[in-house]
């Protein structure tokens, strides 16, 4: 009987990326054809990080059944962007900037759906506060510019490290970045109340929420943008390699 030889092929992890959809008239003002054709958006950083990592980033367009994504992927990041609706907190209104309620519905049910699954998902900024929401938490309405470590102040250098960020010990964070880091910061909300099941594990020296995890070791929130700063970022190797372990 002959020997049956089997070849192996690793296969890299697929990562899918949330993005954000606008008008048309963005990009062709001009062109009155194309004013209310949908336009989807994805920072390229994200991917490039998730690439560099060893996993296969898979750009996610707004549709009506994000369990169909969730069935063919190894896991998520839900990146930066415009506020979550205030209704979904009980926050003010008048707080509240580049509200897309459609993004909304669409991601909430995205999370849902990786919950449910137990693959690993990874939030950033927005990302990090909407999996707070999710779990019942609430937001800080707005943090102003001038105070505290100035979250919210507008840098030329998407790069530029605004302040450190001290992380918990015996938490995903701490294994990944130490017990300091410098990151950037561009928010202007941040985490309230934290949702049921979730802790603090990583806070700026003025006390601003900037990492959060769940019990489960399988949600990461970080409140800055690991994707645009210098370097392989750890928070994305540690996503590739949970789902490499599916």
């Amino acid at each position: 009987m002959g020997t049956v030889l089997r070849t192996f092929v690793s296969v890299a992890p697929l990562i899918g990326i949330t993005g954000r959809t606008s008008a048309g008239s963005v990009l062709a003002p001009g062109a009155a054809h194309l004013t209310d054709s949908p336009v989807d958006w994805f920072f390229g950083e994200y991917a490039i990080q998730v690439r560099e990592a060893g996993g296969l980033p898979v750009e996610l367009p707004t549709i009506d059944s994000p369990n169909d994504y969730v069935e063919r992927l190894d896991a998520i990041v839900l990146t930066g962007g415009g506020d979550i609706a205030p209704e979904r907190w009980n926050g003010p209104v008048d707080s509240s900037f580049m509200v897309s309620r459609e993004r909304d519905a669409f991601e909430f049910a995205l999370l849902k759906a990786a919950v449910d699954s137990g693959i690993p998902v990874l939030g950033i900024c927005r990302g990090l506060q909407l999996i707070n929401v999710f779990f019942g938490g609430t937001l800080v309405p707005h943090l102003d510019a001038s105070e505290g470590d100035r979250h919210s102040k507008s840098a030329a250098n998407r790069a530029e490290e605004r302040h450190s960020v001290e992380c918990m010990p015996e938490t995903i964070l701490f294994e990944l970045y130490g017990p300091t880091v410098m990151v950037n910061s561009f928010h202007h909300q941040a985490v309230g109340r934290l949702g049921d099941g979730l802790r603090a594990t990583a806070c700026s020296p003025d006390g601003t929420v900037e990492g959060i995890e769940d019990m489960s070791g399988r949600l990461l929130g970080v409140q800055w943008h690991p994707e645009m700063l210098k370097g392989s970022q750890p928070a994305f190797a540690w996503l590739v390699e949970l789902a490499n372990a599916r």
